[in-house]
């Protein structure tokens, strides 16, 4: 018994040696699987800071992209000022029969057709019908694209007149419609940039894929 009391202090002073140890290797092994994550932490921080970079980017790229189309819908809404604000059905007609008169076209028939909205202007159509030499109607369309209104030439149909004719020039009949404009003042250019970064927003709230397992992951 005297014997056992005596080895007592050398058994406690193993038994703490090997809790020692045994500790030493167990905060060992988790200083070491520590050391193993260091990589993939490394490499997440390094997909994080690319992920800011992008991120930073692409909002660079939205603001210029912002100011871009806020500079083309400026030049759309400067183009529509240029517009006369309304169409005077008579002041045109009148200045497409002089022009045709003027130069002895014949037979000259005007009529106002439909208005049709293109946003941010109006078209107006007339339709004119007429007889004249091929010449005549070259120096017509001449003059309606010099004239200080905005006209425009839409649709030109020419028939040779089968009739025997005296005069050396062939006689023609033609069919125009000619278009005026006027701009619209209700519409304003829609930038669109709701709806980019509507867009964006949406895409950021998608969950990332999900990585496929591969064969020998459901095999280990």
């Amino acid at each position: 018994m005297n014997g056992l009391i005596k080895k007592l202090p050398l058994f406690i002073i193993l038994y703490t040696a090997y809790s020692a140890y045994d500790m030493f290797e167990i905060h060992k092994q988790k200083l070491q699987e520590a050391k193993d994550r260091i990589p993939v932490l490394e490499n997440q921080i390094q997909k994080s800071k690319q992920k800011k970079k992008d991120l930073k980017r692409y909002f660079q790229d939205i603001e210029e992209a912002k100011k871009n189309i806020e500079l083309v819908a400026q030049e759309v809404e400067k183009v529509q000022r240029q517009l006369p604000s309304e169409i005077s059905d008579a002041e045109n007609l009148q200045l497409v029969k002089g022009i045709a008169e003027n130069l002895n076209i014949k037979n000259v028939f005007l009529q106002p057709k439909e208005e049709i909205s293109k946003g941010f202007y109006y078209i107006k159509n007339y339709e004119m019908k007429a007889t004249g030499t091929f010449l005549q109607f070259l120096i017509f369309f001449e003059k309606i694209a010099e004239n200080k209104r905005l006209l425009n030439i839409r649709d030109v149909e020419l028939k040779q007149i089968t009739e025997p004719q005296r005069g050396r020039f062939q006689l023609i009949n033609s069919r125009v419609i000619i278009q005026a404009y006027r701009f619209n003042p209700n519409h304003k250019e829609d930038r669109g940039i709701d709806d980019i970064e509507k867009q964006f927003k949406e895409e950021d709230k998608k969950p990332a894929p999900r990585k496929k397992r591969t064969r020998k992951a459901d095999q280990a």
